[in-house]
C-alpha cells in the first residue's frame, strides 16, 4: 500500500544539484557586494582626506600646501596620486586612484576604473 504523503525512495536527494549551484551563486553575490560597499567605501575616505585637505589650506591661519599633503599621505599612503596648490583665491585639490578589487581581474575591465577628482576651495579672507 502507498502512502501519498511519502516519497519515493529514487526521489530522495535530487536536490542536491540545484542546492550547490544556489550555494554558488549565493556566495558570488556576496562577494560581490562586499567589493562593492569595500570600494564604495575607500573611495569616499580618500575624496572626504582630500576635501579635508583642500579646507585645511584655505582656512585663514590653515596649513601649507605641503603640510596638508603630508598629513593626506599619513592618513592614505603613496598609493593615491594627490596634489594641492594654490591658484588665485582658490585652493585646488587633486585626487587620482586606482580602485582595487577583492576579486583577481580576469580581464582588462576593471568594475570600477579609477577615481579622478578635483576640488576647490575658495580661500577664507577677514572681512573688514
Amino acid at each position: 500500500m502507498r502512502v501519498p504523503w511519502r516519497r519515493d525512495d529514487r526521489e530522495r536527494g535530487s536536490g542536491l544539484i540545484s542546492m550547490a549551484f544556489g550555494l554558488v551563486f549565493f556566495f558570488g553575490f556576496l562577494v560581490f557586494a562586499v567589493n562593492v560597499t569595500y570600494n564604495l567605501y575607500a573611495t569616499s575616505v580618500i575624496t572626504g582626506l582630500a576635501l579635508d585637505a583642500a579646507h585645511g589650506v584655505a582656512e585663514r591661519d590653515g596649513l601649507s600646501p605641503a603640510e596638508a599633503e603630508a598629513r593626506f599621505r599619513s592618513e592614505v599612503g603613496s598609493d593615491v596620486a594627490f596634489s594641492i596648490d594654490i591658484v588665485g583665491d582658490t585652493v585646488q585639490a587633486t585626487v587620482r586612484w586606482e580602485t582595487n578589487a577583492l576579486l583577481p581581474q580576469l580581464s582588462d575591465a576593471r568594475a570600477f576604473g579609477v577615481v579622478d577628482r578635483t576640488f576647490e576651495v575658495r580661500v577664507e579672507e577677514q572681512q573688514p
